[in-house]
C-alpha cells in the first residue's frame, strides 16, 4: 500500500478513538450530574425512615413466623 493511504487509515482510527474518548467522557459525567441531582432531592430525613421502616419490617415479619416456618427455614 501507498504511504499516503496507510497515513489515512491510521489518521481515521485516531479520529474515531477520540470520538469514543469524547463520548464516553460526556456520558460519564452527565450520569454523574443526574445521580447527584436525584440524590439532593431525597433529604437525610427520608433515608432514615426508610431504613428505620425495613428494619421493623423486617423484624416484625420474623416475630410472626410459627416455630415450625422456623425450623423449616432453618432458623
Amino acid at each position: 500500500m501507498k504511504k499516503s493511504v496507510k497515513i489515512a487509515i491510521i489518521s481515521c482510527i485516531a479520529i474515531a478513538v477520540i470520538i469514543s474518548a469524547l463520548a464516553i467522557t460526556v456520558h460519564l459525567r452527565l450520569s454523574a450530574i443526574e445521580g447527584n441531582e436525584v440524590n439532593a432531592n431525597e433529604s437525610t430525613r427520608h433515608k432514615i425512615n426508610e431504613i428505620v421502616h425495613s428494619i421493623s419490617n423486617a423484624t416484625n415479619s420474623e416475630s410472626t413466623e410459627s416455630p415450625e416456618q422456623r425450623a423449616s427455614e432453618g432458623k
